[in-house]
């Protein structure tokens, strides 16, 4: 089970992780009922299955004046909170997955969408001119030497930036903004 760790978008088991992880949550959301209904009834969780003494002791003793079982609604509302951030995501991967950037070649290097570092990297086939890495720096890309690429975080605003730098324009012609996917539009709230 994943629910504990960080799913890369382009782990090519994302949607299992991610199923696993709203699982888990609602799991632990009827685990939360079923202590808190035995506490209602018995006044106590010793003796609930599964669970050894000390440990019911310690629930026992996390009940406060005017709560009826040892989970507070607090924490009930933080896992329905998971669930629903993760059926979000889940939904998003069912409806759109072609809402993923995209990468490009260039004379002398690509353009590479890190999803899983969420960072747009240019790779050079030799190190830049002097120039050329002035360009980046005002267009918002630093080196990263682990990476052994200029890089910076990617957004829309990352691929706008590309569009200003004419040396790693793809070499089809287009815009770095045209190979991508159009952000969703927001919808305005009701008046």
């Amino acid at each position: 089970m994943s629910y504990n760790s960080v799913i890369s978008s382009n782990d090519s088991m994302k949607l299992t992780k991610l199923l696993e992880n709203k699982e888990f949550f609602e799991q632990r959301n009827e685990y939360m009922k079923d202590v808190n209904d035995y506490y209602a009834e018995n006044g106590t969780v010793v003796g609930f299955p599964g669970i050894e003494d000390e440990t019911a002791h310690n629930l026992d003793s996390r009940v406060k004046d005017g709560q009826t079982g040892p989970y507070p609604e607090q924490f009930f509302k933080e896992n329905q909170e998971q669930i629903d951030r993760l059926a979000a995501v889940i939904d998003r991967l069912y409806e759109k997955p072609e809402t993923l950037f995209q990468g490009w070649k260039f004379t002398g290097g690509e353009a590479v969408v890190n999803l899983s570092n969420n960072r747009l990297q240019l790779m050079f086939d030799e190190k830049p001119s002097e120039e050329q890495i002035n360009v980046l720096k005002r267009n918002g890309f630093h080196w990263a030497r682990t990476a052994k690429a200029w890089q910076r975080p990617l957004t829309h605003k990352a691929m706008s930036a590309a569009d200003k730098i004419d040396f790693i324009k793809p070499l089809n012609g287009k815009k770095p903004t045209e190979l991508q996917p159009k952000a969703p539009k927001r919808t305005e709230p009701e008046r």
